[in-house]
């Protein structure tokens, strides 16, 4: 596949961005496993309760713009949940709850949330069939709908579109709105786009906006492959709860409960994929985001569901060289995963916020809670920045095995959150076979000296 990074921006890395290591920190954890206690009798750990505001799977959208998360939440009421994104806490009197005669039907009246570049809000329903009709009237009542909630005119609610497609003898009944993001702006004078994938299928809608105006009929985009590819003679499908991450007027990145992130083209060519030795570990996770930092391009993306291990975490790459089949794992978060819950609904959403000097990754769970970690890069204790005299690496980057300088009485290897991957007792060498990305060595040499030192694996 094509270089993703050459795609979107025309840059190109080698070897050398790694001048800087990426280091990943916990900045708050409001979830069952973040806030849990250590029983130091039974040895385990005991799950706190899940934020107050949170219900069973009653939020399964989120998003973030200065320095405030917007969930969009049907526990109790329709209502866009308003997080401070320093402390992740709820901030009750910006909740804004939506009126019966402002947002209603659907088989969920509201699910999808997402900001425009103005600042409005825009949330859209769950439609389980875009074709279902009513059985006494026959009238359409599987309407996908779309709404936008103005916050600076008293959080004004407006529909910007109600569609179905009952009576297509093209395209099926449709699931959408499990996942849905927004493209430019919805102001006056603006251009953008809301897309949405249909689960279950190999369809992507798009519907414009023009000059602040929506196009009423939606683009319907035909996906012609995906990872994993489909069983001999099946169509693609995206599975159950797509989520989609917009890049470009161009292109856009979906990942599904049977798939990995991919990024394609809006006439549904799929230009870049997990296709190398690293990926997300398990299906039944859908959520996805790209962004660059420091001229470097990354992946944030759920990982685990409450079946794996951590359980309903996340896991952040960088593309090296902006190529998906060089991708390595900077690390799983948070460590010991959200918490056991499972999440029926199988969508994750995250939200990253680019900052000059860090980058914000939100994460959310249902039934489990959210939390924040942030990217930054250390400068001070990059591969290759111990003097060759003092080095215990010899072989960095390394393949296979990681050499040492002298026999070592221990050795641990780390991942970048901190998690223990290996160890080894007096020896000269450390197996990674099977690994990529960055690792912390930590060792103890023969005469009690402590060492470390990061280490590149390929």
């Amino acid at each position: 596949m094509k270089n993703f990074t050459l795609l979107l921006t025309g840059l190109f890395m080698t070897f050398t961005a790694f001048a800087q290591t990426p280091m990943v920190e916990k900045v708050w954890d409001q979830s069952k496993q973040g806030n849990a206690t250590w029983d130091p009798i039974e040895e385990e750990w005991i799950p706190a309760d899940a934020p107050a505001w949170m219900g069973g799977t009653t939020e399964r959208g989120m998003a973030h713009m200065d320095g405030k998360i917007y969930i969009a939440s049907r526990n109790g009421a329709n209502k866009i949940v308003v997080l401070d994104a320093a402390t992740g806490l709820e901030i009750p009197a910006e909740t804004i709850t939506l009126a019966p005669e402002d947002v209603s039907g659907g088989t969920l009246p509201i699910n999808s949330i997402a900001l425009t570049e103005s600042g409005k809000i825009v949330i859209t329903s769950l439609a389980a069939n875009t074709q279902s009709v009513d059985v006494d009237t026959s009238e359409p009542n599987g309407m996908f709908r779309a709404y936008m909630v103005d916050p600076e005119n008293g959080n004004a609610v407006t529909q910007l579109f109600m569609w179905h497609n009952v009576g297509d003898e093209v395209y099926p009944g449709l699931r959408l709105g499990d996942g849905m993001n927004f493209y430019g702006d919805i102001a006056d004078g603006q251009n953008g786009y809301l897309i949405t994938a249909a689960a279950n299928s190999k369809y992507v809608l798009r519907w414009d906006f023009v000059n602040g105006v929506v196009v009423a009929e939606p683009t319907i985009i035909e996906l012609l492959e995906s990872v994993p590819a489909p069983a001999e003679g099946a169509a693609v499908s995206l599975g159950t709860a797509p989520q989609l991450f917009p890049l470009s007027e161009t292109t856009f990145m979906v990942d599904g409960h049977g798939t990995v992130p991919m990024v394609f083209d809006m006439d549904g060519n799929m230009l870049a994929s997990f296709t190398g030795a690293v990926a997300p570990q398990q299906p039944g996770v859908s959520g996805c985001s790209w962004f660059q930092f420091k001229d470097r391009d990354f992946v944030f993306a759920p990982t685990t569901n409450w079946t794996g291990a951590p359980l309903n975490a996340f896991e952040l790459f960088e593309l090296v060289g902006g190529s998906f089949e060089a991708a390595v794992s900077l690390g799983i978060i948070p460590e010991l995963g959200m918490g056991a819950i499972s999440n029926t609904s199988f969508s994750y959403p995250v939200a990253v916020d680019v900052q000059p000097e860090q980058v914000l990754m939100y994460m959310m769970v249902a039934n489990n809670g959210i939390a924040c970690y942030k990217l930054t890069m250390d400068a001070g204790t990059s591969v290759g920045d111990v003097l060759a005299a003092d080095k215990l690496v010899v072989n960095n980057p390394a393949t296979g095995v990681v050499r040492f300088s002298a026999e070592m009485a221990k050795v641990n290897l780390y991942d970048l959150s901190g998690r223990l991957i290996r160890s080894v007792n007096n020896a000269k060498q450390i197996n990674v076979d099977g690994l990529k990305g960055l690792y912390m060595i930590s060792g103890v040499k023969a005469n009690g000296q402590s060492v470390k030192e990061k280490v590149l694996v390929k």
